[in-house]
């Protein structure tokens, strides 16, 4: 029996199993439908397989062996779950083996083992099925102290769907707890089968002609769509919410149906709320577990139903309920079919089966039923107006095909109930996607105390297009409407280009924080600034800037900057618990930065900045404000945060903006052509004949292989600045000409290259421009005549000056030319240092006498390295950025450790920081080593 190679070296047991019901037979209609599906466009797993965990309490006291027997014992009673699927003349079929063993996943859990028991079903649930070879569920089981305490099952719902597991599941507990089962189990996926190949078939043939009799009233309309659509096509957010929760309960109780009722018909009310058709096509997912012999079948039964609703004569939302209510029963009633028959019933009438449903409406209801009468909820109005403000919307992965523009999926959760909108972006814009799931729950909690006429949605309920994360499930979330203008659309511009190849390198949520720009602008407590005047302040901000509200489209194959007219900002509140603790918020706001940086930007759907306001006695005393690095630089940051702070104070601007990323796009396409050429002429002279300074690996690569390294230094800070008003050059230029001396003076090498980052400001209006315009550069040393340092920074000078100049390209020419020469564009820079500067004003009045010599060793005694969290990734082999700290420099090397040693890393700061030392207090000269010796190369 095979098992997931993920699973190859892992901790395994098997739990034997033997039972009846051995053999082959045709697969159910269920089957088929997912059959065809995979075979056609492979397996949407993720989706699709079944995740379920069962608690075991630490009184039950299960030991491995009886857990493992409990197991054995369930596959031995269900043969749904000895069973897999093959091909045999061509045709696919199931087939249940009598015995075999079910292999377990063994995980070692701490507390209730919940934690462990979570990423196991992500394991087991994130790998597909082989659905020839492996049986339909995977076990996990977690031990804590030796007694198991969680034992998770992931199903292939080819085989059983959500019933048909809650069923299993409930027998797994009594196995678990008593050993055995006196009941006889219900029908299996065979024997379901073999009814539907046979006694059901007039049932399958009475629902084709209700589906061909039904299709047949509506007017034939195909959907054309309105543009290519994103990638993949199809968008999906997700509003959770007790508001709707309460509502459906509230509206189906007075109205004598059910609450999936109330809830398809409020889908379908926003669903159909705009169209001029008196009818329309709804498909509702039907779990076919009426009959009596269905309702403990372990088999997958759920099959789409299909109904029209009559919306003539624009009736409110109470009559709605009641013609859904009836259109929908009939549906159910008519979901039990060969999909064969109803395929080729369609296909004899002309009709496209596959593209025919596309302008329709799907729904499915996968809430399991809990027993018992479900109370009518006693709230107010008010009670349920205040629970809309708790409710959270947020965006899941997409999917890139459907039968359907426009799906719903109801689950239930923690809080209330998970409303998931699947929207096709080829015919509905992907930004509709909150506004219908808020409008839907402002509907349903209208209908709970009043009548709601045509066109069901009340004015004003439904939002303008919002994105990003809520800071935290404590943090009241406000909005800041914007109207900005006109909406457009361009290519990225060069930078964003070069920073989006970043961006998808970076995977892992340590290495994309680097990738994130947070900056926090402290409010004065006399400003005086109140929440209202702050989200004010936040919406002129993004208004006055296009850049701030531009996402990301794929058109033609090739990104796009899109830049909305309209729309809010979602952002957090965090009000102080205890003032006397945080009297200026900066814990807060601390806090607050790290939980904005954790999830990497969704480029698609959210705006490209994430905001927190943090009061302090009802006062606004910090912003805390995430800025994606793919729509703006830092230099731009301090654009945003000076006009964010005018704003707060002032409540206006009186000068126009600087140049918005659509700008620079649009000048990039034209008059900077020329440009771009000549810089990229210029990367090509530069590195011919330049070897890279870290081409060879020195050892294997470590467990921890990017390592990070900092150090804080008072000596580079003040040294630097002397030594740059002495040579009249800049101490971004010092610290350039060290880190060659560092990278060289032990290697006898000719040159150096070193791949600089440059801001491009120097260009006519980009100083105040709000975009992302630093690319890379490269500096190229000459050293063949062995310089002092003075000479050195001469010549770093020159060359940096002329990176710059050159460091303003198309990316897309760039990476073109260097592969035309034989080059991997993505790789072959790694072996050059890249030096990055990051500091905002590193040359702000410098002191041209500054501390002497004795004052600077001092300086650099009190210096202090430490090791940074690890990368997962990186591209380069070794890293040099310089940042702000105060009254010092802090130097942060990140060095892939295969070539560039972890030991090496801080002598390397060290040396570079002595080399400086010395340097202010006159030339130093070839090797660069300061007269008492150490080693500035590692």
């Amino acid at each position: 029996m095979a098992i997931p190679a993920e699973w190859a070296s892992e901790n395994l047991v098997h739990a034997e199993f033997s039972g009846a019901g051995a053999g082959t037979a045709p697969l159910t209609w269920a089957q088929q439908v997912f059959w065809r599906s995979i075979t056609r466009f492979g397996s949407n797993h993720r989706f699709l397989n079944l995740r379920r965990t069962v608690p075991v309490s630490a009184r039950a006291g299960a030991d491995l062996p009886g857990a493992i027997r409990a197991v054995g014992a369930l596959v031995s009673r269900h043969a749904s779950l000895r069973t897999r699927l093959s091909v045999v003349d061509g045709e696919p079929h199931q087939e249940t083996a009598a015995t075999g063993a079910l292999p377990l996943l063994l995980c070692v859990g701490t507390g209730d083992g919940a934690q462990a028991a979570r990423e196991a079903a992500g394991r087991l649930g994130d790998v597909a099925f082989d659905h020839t070879a492996e049986w339909p569920l995977r076990v996990a089981l977690v031990t804590v102290d030796d007694r198991v305490r969680q034992v998770v099952v992931v199903f292939s719902h080819t085989t059983v769907d959500a019933y048909a597991a809650e069923v299993v599941l409930r027998d797994l507990r009594l196995l678990l707890l008593r050993g055995d089962l006196a009941t006889p189990p219900g029908l299996q996926s065979t024997d379901v089968a073999r009814l539907q190949h046979g006694a059901d078939r007039r049932r399958s043939e009475r629902a084709v002609a209700h589906w061909l009799r039904e299709f047949q009233r509506l007017p034939r309309s195909p959907l054309t769509p309105a543009g290519p659509g994103l990638d993949p096509p199809l968008r999906r957010g997700v509003l959770v919410s007790s508001a709707v929760d309460t509502a459906a309960r509230l509206i189906a109780a007075r109205h004598r149906v059910s609450v999936s009722a109330v809830l398809l018909a409020g889908f379908q009310a926003l669903a159909a709320g705009g169209s001029e058709g008196a009818l329309s096509g709804l498909f509702p997912m039907a779990h076919n577990r009426f009959r009596a012999e269905h309702a403990k079948a372990i088999a997958n039964l759920g099959q789409i139903g299909f109904c029209v609703v009559d919306l003539t004569g624009r009736p409110d939302f109470a009559e709605l309920l009641s013609r859904v209510w009836a259109a929908s029963l009939n549906g159910l009633r008519h979901a039990y079919y060969a999909p064969p028959a109803l395929r080729q019933a369609f296909e004899e009438q002309g009709i496209e089966f596959d593209s025919a449903f596309l302008p329709y409406h799907y729904f499915n209801d996968v809430r399991l039923p809990v027993g018992g009468i479900d109370p009518v909820p006693e709230v107010s109005r008010s009670e349920l107006r205040a629970a809309m403000t708790r409710s959270t919307f947020s965006w899941t992965a997409g999917l890139h095909q459907a039968s359907w523009h426009l799906l719903t999926h109801v689950v239930d959760e923690p809080t209330g109930i998970g409303i998931t909108l699947t929207a096709d972006t080829r015919h509905l814009a992907m930004d509709t996607v909150e506004p219908f799931l808020r409008g839907l729950e402002e509907l349903l909690v209208k209908a709970a105390f009043d009548e709601v006429p045509w066109p069901w949605s009340p004015a004003g309920a439904t939002p303008t297009p919002t994105a990003g994360p809520v800071t935290t499930d404590s943090d009241e979330v406000a909005y800041a409407p914007f109207q900005g203008g006109r909406a457009a659309s361009a290519p990225l511009t060069w930078g964003q280009r070069a920073m989006w190849r970043t961006v998808e390198e970076f995977e892992s949520p340590a290495a994309y924080r680097v990738l994130s720009l947070p900056r926090t602008l402290a409010v004065p407590a006399r400003a005086d600034v109140a929440v209202p005047q702050a989200l004010r302040a936040v919406g002129a901000l993004v208004a006055r800037h296009a850049s701030l509200r531009t996402r990301f489209r794929r058109r033609d194959q090739e990104l796009h900057q899109e830049v909305a007219a309209a729309g809010q900002l979602p952002v957090g509140v965090h009000a102080v618990p205890r003032p006397a603790d945080d009297p200026d918020g900066r814990g807060a706001a601390a806090a607050l930065t790290a939980r904005l940086r954790e999830s990497r930007f969704e480029h698609v759907a959210e705006w490209p900045l994430r905001v927190a306001l943090v009061t302090v006695d009802d006062r606004v005393r910090q912003v805390v404000v995430v800025f994606s690095h793919a729509t703006v630089d830092f230099h731009a940051t301090e654009i945003v945060l000076r006009d964010l702070r005018a704003l707060l104070l002032r409540g206006s601007l009186d000068t126009p903006p600087g140049l918005q990323s659509l700008d620079l796009a649009a000048r990039e396409r034209s008059v900077e052509l020329r440009r771009s050429n000549r810089a990229v002429a210029y990367w090509v002279r530069q590195l011919s004949g330049l070897a890279p300074s870290l081409s060879d690996p020195v050892g294997p690569a470590p467990a921890a292989r990017y390592r990070r390294g900092s150090l804080v230094s008072a000596a580079v800070h003040h040294a630097a600045q002397v030594i740059a008003a002495r040579h009249r050059v800049s101490t971004s230029n010092v610290l350039l000409a060290a880190t060659a001396a560092g990278l060289t003076a032990d290697r006898g090498q000719d040159s150096c290259g070193v791949v600089v980052m440059a801001n491009n400001r120097f260009q006519p209006g980009h100083d105040d421009a709000v975009g992302t315009l630093n690319q890379i550069g490269l500096c190229r040393l000459d050293l063949a005549d062995r310089p002092g340092f003075a000479e050195l920074l001469s010549r770093a000078r020159r060359a940096a000056l002329n990176a710059y100049r050159h460091a303003y390209y198309d990316p897309a020419g760039w990476e073109r030319t260097f592969t035309e020469l034989g080059h991997d564009h993505k790789t072959f820079l790694a072996g050059y240092c890249y030096l990055n500067d990051a500091r905002l004003s590193p040359d702000a009045d410098p002191d041209p006498a500054g501390p002497d010599g004795a004052a600077l060793r001092a300086m650099a005694a009190g210096s202090s390295f430490r090791w940074l969290t690890e990368l997962e990734q990186f591209p380069w082999r070794c890293r040099l950025q310089v940042r702000d700290a105060p009254g010092a420099v802090e130097l942060v090397v990140t060095a892939d450790t295969r070539y560039f040693p972890a030991e090496r890393v801080e002598p390397f700061l060290h040396g570079v920081e002595a080399l400086l030392v010395e340097a202010a207090v006159g030339d130093v000269p070839w090797p660069w080593s300061p007269a008492r010796g150490e080693d500035l190369a590692g």
